[in-house]
Formats: C-alpha cells, structure tokens, sequence
C-alpha cells in the first residue's frame, strides 16, 4: 500500500518547464477531487479552487524578475509557466500571486541575504504573507502585516510548491489544513 501523498518524502529537484507542468497536472487534479464532494463533506460550496496560465504580462514580468537577482531564475521560470493561483478551500485557503503583480509587490526582509527587495508571491486565507528572497528562499509573515516580521520556511520555491502540493492531498484526506 503506497503512502498518501502528503506523507511522502521528496527532496524536490530544481524546476523545470516539466517539473512545472507535471505539479500543475497533479495539483489541478488533487483541486478537482478536494471539490468534488466539498459540500457534503462541509455543508457550504467550494470557492474557486484553480491553477490558471500566465498571461503575456506575467511572461514579461518573469523576464524582469529574473534579470533581477540570480536567486530569482526559479521564480521567473515559474511564473513563465504558472498564473494565480487560488485554492479557496485548502486548509484556510492559499493564494499565489500572478508574475505581474509579484514583480509590484515588493517587502524588504531583514535577515535575508541580498540587497534586492523580496518578491511577495501570495499569501494565504488568514493573511500570512510569502516571499521569495534574492537568495531564491521562500519566507513566511508571522502574522498578517509585513510588520510582523519573516522566517525563512523553505530553502527554494522548488520545496515550497512541493509543501503547497503535499498540502492539498492532506486536505482531501483528512480536512486538516495545509503545511506552509
């Protein structure tokens, strides 16, 4: 008997075009099971649980942010190929933001190596802000303000979408909220 998905240890690999497209197949599918039967489980509807594409500004936007700061090629590769994305009804809810408008919202870190501003890439239901650093890790607010303050919660945005992914399975399984 194979593991559930959350429980399965990975040591991501760097992202790729395929690696990408692969965690949008599997995360897109685990959305659509976590929907599926969302209101006899919850009694209320889903909200709106979706990975969408880039559009053309947030191809641009990956572009200048990449040109940025060597830690941010993993962050510009993803949002070449990945849009917002909205899981409403994961845990207390994620969002990740569009290429576009992370490359505008910008939060200083203190602590994080670089002189390059970090780039806020969503955040989730409660308000918690992540963050990528110059030096391609992704940070986590203590609380809903920037003023409160980051850890640092994952080495690269590699891990953090593989927590994000392991955090939907665990949802659908067990109604318990996500990792991140």
């Amino acid at each position: 008997m194979r593991p559930p998905f959350d429980l399965v240890p990975l040591t991501p690999a760097p992202l790729t075009p395929a690696s990408l497209a692969a965690w949008r197949a599997e995360v897109s599918a685990a959305l659509s099971a976590v929907t599926c039967d969302f209101e006899e489980k919850h009694g209320y509807g889903p909200g709106e649980n979706a990975i969408h594409p880039p559009e053309a500004e947030d191809r641009a936007a990956a572009g200048r942010l990449g040109a940025e700061a060597a830690g941010f090629a993993e962050l510009a590769l993803y949002f070449s190929e990945v849009g917002a994305v909205t899981m409403s009804d994961v845990g207390n809810a994620y969002f990740l933001h569009s290429g576009a408008r992370a490359l505008r919202e910008r939060v200083a870190l203190p602590g994080a190596p670089g002189a390059v501003p970090a780039v806020l890439i969503g955040s989730d239901g409660g308000g918690i802000l992540y963050a990528v650093g110059a030096d391609g890790a992704v940070w986590r607010s203590g609380a809903a303000s920037e003023e409160s303050g980051f850890d640092r919660i994952t080495h690269d945005l590699a891990e953090f979408l593989d927590l994000l992914r392991r955090s939907v399975h665990r949802f659908h399984r067990t109604a318990q909220p996500g990792l991140v």
